[in-house]
């Protein structure tokens, strides 16, 4: 693999937002009512208050169906969260009420129409002055086929599958495959509009009808018609994102297609450790020869945190939560129980290891997220100087997509 020069950057850090955090029984300790969770003030205070820290970038989440806690069919609890806003409405409520910080909508490639995400994608990122960016996701659940009109067909998973990320990657293949093409149409589309193609008017001219492409763009499986309807210039193209859990089919669509990976090394439940999750990246790379000077990859842990005053604190908060909701909290990637000083050496660690930051999910909004701010901010510093969310993910010059 090509590897990048080592050059010592600031920890990317981010925040994965749920309405009221990570944990089921969040809700019940937040001091909101389950509608505020749905307001336009809760979310603005929440996001004010990010953006005055030295926080990177935050990620809103999509919901197709309702969350539950059975994966192959709708639950009936009713004492947790159910119910998200729309990740595309909270990106523009965060473009228009912050200053800098970096928003990542995720949006659903599976069911999705690329030319429509396009659209909603870029015309954010556009009106942000280049802070808003993707988070590629696919649909792992069959039952949500149902919501849709003209579904696309997504394979069963039988139980001895969900617990096991290879044997998932395997089962969902041509769904991948199938994201992997949509990000290359996503892109495409993203390129049709060249860098002078809006005239200053001087004479009478709004713009050069020939510096926009309408050659059609087609993958191996897909066919659509350019150009897009917004004008992305090559600098203004949105980052893309993609989670990979410790598996080749996700590992290849990432390392082939994204920008930044968000990988969930899981050392405390089966072993996995961040040498082996960046290990396997690498062979992905590798593999689809990504050269990552050319085109370099942000590498991301994601991290569940349950953050205190002290260790015990933080340990006696998530055995509350856990009480409340009647089981231990379990997670796809690592979680973390402990001080922010303690958090500060897990991130130093994850990044003497060979990744550039993390993501964190915190477990309850109202508590984890002060702190985070507070104090983990404090012990990094800042990038308050960087302006667009790609020089925040320390990806450096853009390369053009290429014509599909």
């Amino acid at each position: 693999m090509n590897a990048r020069k080592s050059t010592r950057h600031l920890p990317v850090i981010g925040i994965a937002l749920e309405p009221a955090g990570w944990h089921p029984a969040a809700w019940r300790l937040q001091g909101h009512t389950p509608s505020e969770l749905f307001t336009a003030p809760y979310w603005s205070a929440l996001l004010h208050d990010i953006d005055a820290s030295g926080v990177d970038f935050v990620t809103f989440e999509e919901s197709i169906g309702l969350q539950s806690s059975d994966f192959r069919a709708m639950d009936s609890k009713q004492d947790q969260v159910r119910g998200r806003l729309s990740p595309v409405a909270l990106t523009a409520l965060a473009v228009f009420g912050t200053q800098q910080l970096g928003v990542i909508a995720a949006r659903n490639l599976t069911h999705n129409e690329p030319y429509s995400i396009a659209t909603e994608i870029a015309s954010l990122n556009l009106l942000s002055g280049g802070r808003v960016g993707l988070r590629a996701q696919i649909t792992s659940r069959s039952i949500d086929t149902q919501h849709f009109v003209r579904p696309q067909p997504v394979p069963d998973l039988k139980e001895s599958d969900i617990y096991c990320p290879e044997k998932v990657g395997t089962r969902l293949a041509p769904v991948f495959s199938d994201a992997t093409e949509s990000i290359e149409i996503l892109r495409a589309l993203w390129s049709t509009w060249a860098e002078d193609a809006l005239h200053d008017g001087t004479d009478g001219r709004f713009l050069d009808i020939s510096q926009i492409s309408a050659q059609p763009i087609t993958t191996a499986t897909f066919g659509i018609a350019g150009p897009l309807g917004v004008p992305v210039a090559k600098d203004m193209q949105p980052v893309v994102l993609a989670l990979a859990h410790h598996a080749h089919v996700p590992y290849r669509l990432a390392t082939a297609a994204a920008d930044v990976i968000l990988v969930t090394p899981t050392p405390n439940g089966n072993g996995v450790t961040i040498g082996d999750v960046l290990a396997a990246v690498e062979t992905e790379c590798d593999a689809v020869q990504r050269d990552l000077i050319e085109k370099p990859l942000t590498i991301l842990v994601d991290l569940v945190v349950f953050l205190g005053a002290t260790h015990a604190e933080a340990v006696q908060k998530k055995r509350a939560l856990d009480e409340l909701s009647g089981a231990p909290y379990l997670s796809d990637t690592d979680v973390f129980v402990g001080s922010v000083g303690e958090l500060v050496r897990r991130i130093d660690e994850l990044v003497v290891a060979g990744a550039h930051g993390v993501r964190l999910r915190p477990a309850v909004n109202g508590s984890d997220i002060p702190l985070v701010l507070q104090q983990l901010t404090a012990a990094f510093g800042s990038n308050s100087r960087v302006v667009t969310l790609r020089e925040r993910l320390h990806l450096g010059s853009l390369e053009i997509a290429s014509a599909i």
